[in-house]
């Protein structure tokens, strides 16, 4: 229950009604921002590297299928994966958006070159078509409602635009999280940081895998192009799906 607001520890599981307004969820967040903070996070030398082969096949994904014109960060946080892009020089335009202005102001920070907005993932004022790139990396397990979030993804791509989605791989994460405390490793690991024991123990609302992944990007109208898992194929900790909207997909 340490995710909970306090006021809401009695409330259903269910992650769409958990929070009684927009307001508690913002604040729930930005608590767990202060608790779990990205800057201190990135700091081990074992994150940097699982970070940077995310960081790695995103930017490779970008570049196979929508690289050029407009890029959008949906969740963009801290502005790590941001900065990244906005050095590729793959896009003339590059936006990160986030509900958390804490956030901002780090990404602001990290990622001056590239543009930045407060706003809400299943809400984004946005034009239709707006973008031909839309990233969510490390995002659709924090928000309430996963399918509006990646419907309004889809709503602001351009026609032939691409969606690039990663998710942790929670069952193996728990394992591996499982031998590290076992062992204490985690004192040598993360000497100043104290990581959750579980990933249903931090910031997460949805327990993801690849399956759950692709069941929510083709519910959302989501038509798969590529799945990488992360960092490898024989440990994969995260993944890693780009899609293209359906032709099929009737969109508000």
């Amino acid at each position: 229950m340490a995710n909970r607001p306090p006021h809401q520890e009695n409330a259903p599981n269910d992650p769409q009604t958990r929070f009684a307004s927009r307001g508690d969820y913002y604040a729930w967040n930005d608590e767990m921002i202060r608790r779990y903070d990205p800057a201190k996070y990135y700091q081990f030398s074992i994150i940097r590297v699982l970070e940077h082969s995310r960081f790695r096949h995103i930017l490779k994904t970008l570049q196979r299928f929508g690289r050029g014109g407009r890029f959008l960060e949906v969740g963009c946080g801290h502005g790590f994966m941001l900065a990244e892009v906005a050095r590729s020089g793959l896009f003339s335009f590059c936006l990160g958006a986030d509900i958390s202005m804490p956030s901002l102001m780090e990404a602001r920070q990290r990622a001056g070159a590239s543009h930045l907005a407060m706003g809400d993932g299943g809400a984004l004022a946005f034009k239709a078509g707006s973008f031909d790139a839309v990233c969510l990396t490390e995002v659709i397990e924090h928000v309430p409602d996963q399918v509006a979030v990646l419907r309004e993804a889809a709503r602001m791509l351009a026609p032939g635009g691409i969606l690039v989605v990663t998710a942790p791989n929670e069952a193996l994460i728990n394992r591996l999280k499982a031998v590290v405390y076992g062992l204490k490793l985690d004192r040598l690991l993360f000497w100043s940081y104290k990581p959750s024991q579980r990933m249903d123990e931090e910031w997460h609302l949805h327990a993801m895998s690849r399956a759950s992944l692709a069941k929510l990007v083709t519910g959302a109208g989501l038509v798969p192009v590529r799945w990488v898992r992360l960092p490898y194929a024989f440990l994969p900790m995260r993944n890693l799906v780009a899609c293209k909207v359906s032709a099929k997909t009737p969109l508000p």
